[in-house]
C-alpha cells in the first residue's frame, strides 16, 4: 500500500470516527438510571469509502432505583447507520423494546431483546441479525434471523440458502419461551438441509422438532416437519445424505426417505 493510499485510509477512518462520535453526542439521554449511549459495532470498507455502525441507546425505564426492575424494566433502542464519504450518516433501521432480568408479574415475560448484530457491509446496504417483532424469547441471540437491510430501509432475505433455511425454521418452530436452533446440516452441493429446533419452557418441559428444508427447481423455499419428541422429550440429532434418486434423513438411527421427484428438486449436474 502506497503512502497516498494509507493516508486516504486514515482520512476515511477519521471521518467515520468523527461521524460516529457526533451521532453518539446528539443521541445522549440525561437520566441517572440510563446506560450511556454508545457504538455497539462498526464496519469500515476503505476501498469503497463506505461504513456502517450500530448505535445503542436507553430511551426509557420504569425502575425507581438501580436495584429495582419495575413492571417493564428498561427500554433499549438499537439502530443501524450507513456512512458514505463526504455525507452525513443515514439511519437505515431501528428496533426498541423493554427488557428485564426476570419475568414481570404484569406481563409474565422478560420482554424482548432488540439487539442488532452487524455482520457485513455491502454497497447497497448491510447484512445484519435482528430479533423478529413477534419473537417470544427474551434472548435475542436465540431468536435472531439474518437479513439484508437495503439503503432504503427495506428488510430482505439473505441470498445464502442456509441463512434462508435457518430464518424459516426460526419463524415456524413452536415457541415456549426458550427456543433455539440446535443443529443444521446441508446436503453437500445442494439446496437441501435438515434442521433441529429446540423448544423449552425453561424449567419443566422441552422437546425437539426436525425439519427438512429445500429449494425446488423453481427456486421456491419449502419445508416439511419430519418428526418431534413432544411425547418422549428426547433430545434429537439429525444427519442428511443423498442416495441415488433419494434424500435420506437419519434422526438418531431412524431413517426417513424422500424422493427427489417428490420434492421437485433440480437434477444434479453430471460430471464432465
Amino acid at each position: 500500500m502506497t503512502n497516498e493510499n494509507q493516508n486516504q485510509k486514515k482520512d476515511f477512518e477519521k471521518y467515520v470516527d468523527e461521524a460516529m462520535n457526533e451521532i453518539v453526542k446528539t443521541h445522549n439521554h440525561d437520566h441517572p438510571l440510563y446506560q450511556p449511549t454508545r457504538i455497539e459495532k462498526n464496519i469500515i470498507d476503505n476501498n469503497n469509502k463506505i461504513a456502517a455502525f450500530v448505535l445503542f441507546e436507553q430511551i426509557d425505564t420504569d425502575r425507581l432505583t438501580p436495584e429495582g426492575e419495575g413492571w417493564l424494566g428498561d427500554q433499549f433502542r438499537y439502530s443501524v447507520w450507513f456512512v458514505e464519504e463526504g455525507k452525513k450518516p443515514v439511519q437505515l433501521y431501528e428496533d426498541h423494546a423493554y427488557i428485564r432480568n426476570t419475568k414481570s408479574a404484569l406481563t409474565n415475560s422478560r420482554g424482548r431483546d432488540a439487539r442488532i448484530g452487524l455482520e457485513k457491509i455491502v454497497k447497497d446496504g448491510v447484512i445484519a441479525t435482528i430479533t423478529p417483532k413477534d419473537a417470544e424469547s427474551a434472548y435475542g441471540d436465540l431468536s435472531q434471523v439474518k437479513v439484508k437491510i437495503s439503503l432504503d430501509g427495506k428488510i430482505e432475505e439473505p441470498e445464502d440458502f442456509m441463512d434462508q433455511a435457518k430464518n424459516l425454521v426460526k419463524s415456524i418452530g413452536p415457541k415456549l419461551g426458550y427456543d433455539y436452533l440446535k443443529d443444521n446440516k446441508q446436503l453437500s452441493g445442494e439446496n437441501v438441509a435438515v434442521l433441529v429446533w429446540g423448544t423449552e419452557n425453561g424449567s419443566t418441559y422441552g422437546y425437539d422438532t426436525v425439519y427438512l428444508v429445500w429449494k425446488d427447481k423453481n427456486g421456491k423455499l419449502n419445508h416439511r416437519e419430519i418428526t418431534d419428541s413432544r411425547c418422549s422429550k428426547a433430545y434429537l440429532s439429525a444427519d442428511i445424505k443423498g442416495k441415488g434418486k433419494d434424500i435420506i434423513v437419519d434422526v438418531k438411527g431412524n431413517e426417513y426417505e424422500f424422493s427427489r421427484k417428490e420434492l421437485d428438486l433440480k437434477g444434479k449436474e453430471k460430471r464432465k
